[in-house]
């Protein structure tokens, strides 16, 4: 697979991420009640028999695919940002489905962070190269993740509730990250003639199989006391961005940068960022809540929610 082929499977995961979490928000609103910020078994049983949860689930699969395919063509740096377009991807799906125009700040926000992810990939599909990984390497990662994880999945718990739905969506994209670059650390050693038996191969997969559920389990708490934009912000910045980082580490991804091309990878990740947050705070539904909270500060809604406790589903 050439790179240009990598990067479009890139794109087109990107959009079946963005569909994804329209379908399945407006699915967990529809089958939760007002001020519930947990998921029971239960809710979660019934939401396997909504078709439009199921469509949605069905695009995050076909994303996942996708994304894993291009992770064959191309190495993590190249792959991961690519995620991020779900943002803008989302957000002009919501206004296409309300009838709304996006504004400046929204426009804004949507060509800040495709511009910045776009530069961040042309430099580094020329400057990093995979490396086999070494048992310990992959050891080590899988354990910092799942610590990550479990301080996340802690705080989504017992936090303020302004943090349920990000470390939810922070946790669940963590768990993706780890199995983008174990995935991509696989691809590596068959390449290379390791055998299929190799522990090195064989255990890593197997995390990689249980972190896929394990994560869209994450993802419908997150739906559950969340906006779309902030689950999927969160997911497209986080996830690749640990990614990049894990292989660097687990794959030896970037030890051939240049200073020059290192410090501009971090400013167009950093452009990037900075369009999702002015993007997220522009969105009408922000804005929205924003007013709400100004002319009755006692009556504190969540993110998807407006004060007669319906969700706002314009996403």
């Amino acid at each position: 697979m050439n790179l240009p082929v990598a990067i479009g499977l890139s794109v087109l995961a990107a959009t079946c991420f963005a569909f994804a979490a329209v379908y399945q928000h407006q699915a967990v609103g529809r089958q939760t009640s007002t001020g519930d910020r947990s998921m029971s078994l239960g809710t979660f049983g019934r939401l396997l028999r909504q078709p439009r949860w199921l469509f949605g689930f069905g695009l995050s699969g076909l994303g996942a695919l996708l994304h894993l395919s291009a992770l064959s063509g191309a190495s993590v740096a190249v792959v991961q940002p690519l995620a991020i377009l779900a943002v803008p991807f989302a957000v002009l799906i919501g206004m296409r489905r309300s009838g709304t125009r996006p504004g400046v700040g929204v426009m804004l926000g949507v060509l800040a962070s495709m511009a910045g992810v776009a530069t961040f990939v042309a430099l580094a599909a020329h400057n990093t190269a995979s490396q086999l990984p070494t048992p310990s390497h992959i050891i080590g990662v899988g354990v910092v993740v799942a610590l990550l994880i479990a301080v996340l999945v802690m705080l989504a718990h017992r936090g303020p509730a302004w943090l349920h739905s990000l470390c939810w969506a922070a946790a669940g994209a963590a768990a993706y990250g780890l199995a983008a670059a174990y995935m991509k650390a696989i691809f590596v050693q068959h390449a290379e003639g390791m055998p299929l038996t190799s522990p090195t191969i064989w255990a890593p997969a197997i995390v990689l199989v249980a972190t896929y559920p394990a994560a869209a389990y994450m993802f419908q708490h997150a739906f559950l006391s969340g906006a779309p934009e902030v689950v999927v912000g969160a997911m497209t910045v986080i996830d690749p961005m640990l990614a990049v980082l894990l292989g660097g580490f687990l794959l030896g991804e970037g030890k051939s940068l240049t200073p020059l091309v290192a410090s501009g990878m971090v400013l167009c990740g950093v452009v990037a960022i900075i369009g999702v947050v002015v993007l997220s705070r522009h969105h009408p539904d922000a804005e929205r809540n924003r007013t709400d909270e100004l002319n009755d500060p006692d009556e504190r809604t969540s993110p998807g929610e407006d004060p007669a406790g319906e969700r706002h589903l314009s996403t």
